[in-house]
């Protein structure tokens, strides 16, 4: 007899209660009037204390199972091991290959590309555990990751945390180092010093193409609107490590994808191929190891029909075998069911696989496809409609034989290929009552009171989504505003989290409104979403989303909020370089706020003027827009917008090269800033105390101050101001005379400047690079740079203008 765990609590209530019944029953309840409460209550208090007790002790064991996943090195560190079906075989040119480069190639990363169902991930497996495992080496390899980002945990935070964790032996807790990048900094480090073997198993997961909610769902295919950079990284900071990876000296790292992640393209370091078709022997191997029956020129023409497939191949297999009628026999099975001649191949074939079930496994399995992530016994028991455990453990076996469900025997999860989920997905009746039943489900799972990372977020995430594809999109954005938008979004920064979680709210594309009942939520939905896209560093996503929020504004008679609206779309158009159509839009704010009496926000329309008129190099006026907001605020006690008042006046004066004014005004926006802690503010004024300490040839406190906000931006991934920062400390290098170090600060900057079209900093940036290759006397150097930062700032960008005709008039005259 099997004994629930609840079963200790349940023994100890029927004892309180047998006491109590044999109190009354022999009178003794009535002879001592307190009697039973009084063992009530001492019970009462036992319970309390017990279940008090229990809750630390359940924590100690979370933490212990934590200390025990991450082993160290030598032994492999498998985070999420692939759940392998039986029968793998062949690939051995292409293990072969692999085992080369390991061993004799100088390029410090492979890529293999291939579409869904080719046997990526069997082959990195089968190679990694089969091959370089028992390959003996003159130099034993220092350890072995393997991460895939199939899995719902695998976050590229969380795959630094963990990594560091076994590279390093535990030595170095990641938890402790607050900056992505000093994380990434300190995981290069430690494989630069130590041959390990990396492998990224689904890194297409980390591409725009398939960072929704609704990836596990995808197929092959690329949404139109996503082409221009569907196979960019979604995180910045994402795609620089993996062009770090491509460069580290020892160790080697193996990665599998569906797309090749444009942050490697033409990148020296890299090995790329694209995974083909299995070879035409192993393919007969295969179908014999299977047990079908048939002669190889048989097997070999079907196998042939379905381009040598893996998956299909697989597939196809599964129902030969299992087919009663035929006996495992494949001339007689392709007898009674004919090749297919115009319909696409993997289509086809999983057609067959899924209509050899009967209607209620199909349904079985559609319903499992909803699961975005593998599946513990207990998930997959909901949707139980067989009866006893043991009809469901037969239908569990025979789809695992089949090959539509994975098995990990060891943690005993079963999963879909990417493949076959998005198949039987898409024959799923009634999604919603079954996301409805998935969203009770997760709701049942246990939250942490204290959140101290987005991981502790996971049961939220996953309940958000399923109320999300169930179609209760209002409960969801409630779910979102009351439990997920607070953390996600101030506390850790994780602005690509809210994008793809508040993206889900927009099932009719985001050039449409959200599917939210009430306007109110639809603009604020709308204006979460697109502020996300601005600070991550994505300024043209944000655009279209603030235009729609500003016609809800309008359609809503609702001025304040269009007037905000003008003011966000400003700023963004700022961003990359659209100077004039921010002037229109301000000067818009300005005239709706005396027309409806709002002070407050026609000072914020006049404080961003005085920016934009700093960047037309007009001075004057941008002193007089400044002067004239410090005058509300500072009346009306608003510390904040004074701080963002100062730090522009800070702006205007280091543009004007005024290190005395730069200095002054930057010191009174810091200590505003601490007023009300707004991170933001506090990285604004710091990165200008740094630049203005440059100006004066205080290095030593520049380098403090630009530490200071360096370390502060990257721990919230605040993309708006880090190339400023990384500027200013590439200046800061070129002034002690560390040449190498300010080119790669400048080089840094300017990658992420190009990639969120950040105009403005482009024409800053490539005028310092000018100025460098002009003091190491490379003039065809400057000359490039100094006419990329002409065309540029040619937008309005007077004084960058100004710097870049004066260097190249320079070398004219040279």
């Amino acid at each position: 007899m099997k004994i629930s765990k609840h079963s200790p609590l349940l023994w100890y209530l029927c004892i309180v209660a047998v006491v109590v019944l044999a109190l009354i029953l022999t009178g003794i309840a009535f002879t001592i009037p307190f009697s039973v409460p009084a063992v009530i209550g001492i019970a009462g208090a036992i319970l309390g204390y017990y279940l008090y007790t229990k809750k630390p002790k359940e924590k100690e064991e979370k933490k212990e199972e934590k200390e025990i996943a991450v082993p160290k090195p030598p032994t492999p560190y498998f985070a999420h091991p692939y759940p392998m079906q039986k029968n793998f075989t062949g690939r051995e040119k292409e293990r072969a290959e692999l085992t080369e480069w390991l061993e004799n190639d100088s390029n410090s990363m492979f890529v293999h590309v291939a579409i869904g169902g080719m046997g990526k991930s069997a082959l990195a497996w089968y190679w990694l555990t089969e091959d370089v495992i028992k390959l003996k080496r003159e130099n034993p390899l220092k350890g072995i990751i393997w991460w895939s980002f199939y899995d719902k945990e695998a976050s590229f935070e969380s795959f630094l945390n963990h990594s560091i964790e076994y590279a390093s032996e535990g030595k170095v807790d990641a938890e402790k180092i607050e900056s992505r990048r000093d994380k990434m900094d300190e995981l290069y480090s430690l494989l630069s010093g130590n041959q390990f073997i990396l492998v990224l198993d689904g890194v297409e997961r980390l591409l725009r193409a398939y960072a929704g909610m609704g990836s596990p769902y995808q197929g092959d295919e690329v949404k139109e609107d996503e082409k221009k950079d569907y196979n960019a990284c979604v995180e910045p900071n994402c795609g620089t490590f993996l062009q770090m990876l491509a460069n580290v000296p020892k160790t080697k790292t193996l990665i599998t994808t569906r797309i090749s992640p444009k942050e490697l393209d033409d990148l020296d370091g890299v090995v790329r191929r694209e995974l083909k078709e299995m070879d035409k022997e192993d393919a007969v191997e295969f179908f014999e190891r299977q047990g079908v029956k048939g002669t190889r020129a048989e097997i070999e023409e079907v196998c042939r029909v379905y381009g040598f497939h893996p998956l299909s191949l697989r597939l196809l297999s599964g129902m030969i075998v299992h087919s009663m009628k035929f006996g495992g026999d494949i001339k007689a099975w392709t007898k009674y069911n004919p090749l297919p001649k115009l319909v696409p191949k993997e289509h086809h074939i999983l057609e067959l696989a899924y209509n050899s079930l009967d209607k209620k496994k199909q349904n079985f399995i559609s319903r499992l496809s909803a699961f975005r992530n593998p599946m513990d016994y207990d998930a997959i028991s909901i949707f139980n409609d067989f009866g006893s455990e043991e009809e469901l453990n037969g239908v569990l076996l025979e789809l695992v034989e089949r090959g539509m469900l994975f098995r990990d025997e060891k943690s005993n999860k079963f999963d879909l290929h990417p493949i076959v989920r998005k198949y039987c997905y898409d024959r799923l009746r009634d999604k919603e009552g079954v996301h409805s039943k998935l969203s009770g489900y997760f709701a049942e799972f246990h939250v942490p009171k204290k959140i101290e990372s987005v991981d502790d977020l996971a049961p939220v995430i996953e309940l958000y989504h399923h109320t999300v594809r169930a179609g209760r999109y209002d409960e969801a954005r409630r779910l979102y505003y009351n439990r997920l938008a607070t953390p996600l979004f101030y506390k850790f920064g994780a602005y690509q989290t809210t994008i793809e979680l508040l993206r889900a709210l927009f099932p009719d594309g985001e050039d449409k409104l959200p599917r939210l009942k009430n306007e109110s939520d639809q603009a604020w939905t709308l204006g979460a979403l697109a502020n996300s896209y601005s600070l991550s560093g994505w300024s043209r996503g944000a655009f279209s989303l603030f235009e729609m929020d500003i016609e809800v504004s309008k359609k809503q008679d609702d001025k304040t909020n269009l007037a905000i609206g003008l003011g966000n779309l400003a700023d963004g158009q700022m961003k990359i370089g659209e100077l004039n159509a921010a002037e229109a839009n301000l000067r818009r704010r300005i005239e709706i706020c005396r027309e409806i009496k709002d002070e407050f926000n026609e000072s914020i329309g006049h404080q961003e003027l005085g920016r934009l008129h700093t960047y037309f190099g007009e001075f004057e006026e941008a002193e007089k827009e400044l002067s004239k907001a410090l005058t509300l605020f500072t009346k009306s006690n608003a510390a904040q917008s004074q701080g963002i008042g100062f730090a522009y006046r800070s702006l205007r004066s280091f543009i004007m090269s005024n290190a005395e004014d730069t200095l002054k005004y930057a010191e009174e926006s810091r200590e505003l800033a601490d007023v009300e802690k707004v991170e933001r503010d506090i990285i604004r004024a710091e990165w200008l105390l740094g630049a203005a300490y440059i100006l004066k040839g205080n290095l030593v406190e520049a380098e403090k101050h630009l530490t200071e906000a360096l370390t502060r931006d990257r721990k919230i991934n605040l993309v708006e101001l880090e190339p400023d920062i990384l500027l200013e400390f590439a200046k800061l290098m070129f002034k002690r005379n560390h040449k190498e170090e300010a080119l790669k600060f400048a080089d840094e900057a300017l990658q992420i400047a190009d990639r969120c079209e950040y105009r403005l900093k482009q024409a800053d940036i490539h005028n310092f690079l000018a100025e460098f290759y002009m003091g190491a006397g490379d003039l065809e150097k400057v000359r490039e740079h100094g006419e990329i930062a002409k065309e540029r700032a040619e937008c309005g960008y007077k004084p960058a203008l100004e710097k870049a005709k004066k260097i190249l008039n320079e070398i004219e005259q040279m």
